[in-house]
């Protein structure tokens, strides 16, 4: 019981203290330079030891009057004063730029890419960025260069996903203070629905199944090969390549009428709204694999075929925001 109290007392005092930050500073753009205003810096706990040690040696040697005592007292407290003054001036100046950010699939992760520079005549060491108070990659940046690093951030449900608070943090020296700048980036991802595990292909959309693009007619051109699926016609297996290579390939045609293929949601009456959207995306892998132009019709959205990545992404995008409207925030404790 006193464990959960302390837990939920903690747990309020550091949302409120994000919530004062946050307020204190506003929203950040994407590139940030660190000034001394916002760099906060408190013990660690060694520091918090090793000024302990220090006041039972003072008070002790004004016990006794002894003379050594006070000069490493001194000593100590001069260290301590000059660790503090290393510590956040590691951190000041910096200049933290958002470049990108990657979309993943519901399930894995999306990835935020940081560059730091330093604009400064010293290096800097043990610069570590990472989300909240979890520390990421430590960087050693030198004078006039930069550095580059990527935080991962779960992503469990489709759709926009906001990066959560950014921490730059350092502990250089000798770890007795910890500096620390928090990042409020207005930068948001776009996690793609889970795929789901197989789905059948739907027919071209120039006319019977006969017809249909995965079908082999008369004077195709061969556009490729792909890996065996369960439910391929044998006669569609390149024969050559399995005696060759001993690989199960079959051959992809793209036909001279240019048919193309259309993912429709209404073609799946059957599912419910996240089963559908898992299917299209597996269907929107596999007609990108096969290299033939296929199109996507969704409540609301219709994008005509084509193919290639940009068009891949474009209608990923389209099935990750579906009946979506405000940008989930990541968790505050991701790594």
């Amino acid at each position: 019981m006193i464990a959960g109290t302390w837990h939920g007392l903690t747990a309020h005092i550091a949302a409120r203290g994000r919530a004062w930050a946050h307020k204190r500073q506003g929203q950040d753009a994407r590139q940030v330079t660190l000034h001394s205003r916002r760099i906060y810096i408190l013990p660690t706990r060694a520091g918090i030891v090793y000024g302990g040690v220090t006041i039972i040696l003072l008070i002790s040697s004004m016990n006794f009057s002894n003379n050594m005592g006070f000069a490493l007292t001194f000593l100590l407290a001069g260290i301590g004063l000059v660790c503090m003054h290393h510590c956040h001036r590691n951190l000041n100046g910096l200049v933290v730029n958002l470049r990108d950010t990657e979309s993943g699939f519901a399930g894995t992760q999306v990835i935020f890419h940081l560059r730091l520079r330093n604009p400064g005549n010293e290096p800097r060491w043990q610069v570590a960025a990472g989300w909240s108070r979890r520390i990421g990659q430590t960087l050693s940046i030198g004078p006039g260069e930069a550095q580059a690093t990527a935080l991962a951030l779960p992503a469990p449900v489709r759709g926009p996903l906001a990066a959560p608070r950014i921490a730059i943090s350092s502990s250089f020296p000798l770890g007795l203070f910890r500096a620390w700048s928090w990042l409020h980036i207005d930068a948001t991802a776009i996690v793609w629905p889970e795929p789901a595990t197989h789905a059948e292909r739907p027919p071209a959309s120039g006319g019977d199944e006969a017809q249909s693009s995965v079908t082999r007619h008369q004077g195709d051109d061969l556009s490729g090969h792909r890996e065996y699926r369960e439910g391929d016609a044998p006669r569609r297996i390149d024969w050559k390549v399995l005696a060759r290579r001993g690989e199960l390939m079959v051959r992809e045609y793209r036909d001279g009428n240019t048919n193309s293929t259309w993912l429709d949601w209404d073609s799946l009456p059957e599912l419910r709204t996240e089963e559908r959207l898992s299917v299209l995306t597996r269907l929107a892998l596999d007609a990108h694999a096969s290299a033939v132009a296929w199109g996507l019709r969704i409540p609301g959205v219709v994008v005509a075929p084509a193919t290639g990545e940009a068009h891949l992404q474009c209608c990923l995008d389209h099935l990750a925001l579906h009946g979506m409207k405000k940008p989930a925030v990541g968790a505050d404790h991701a790594t």
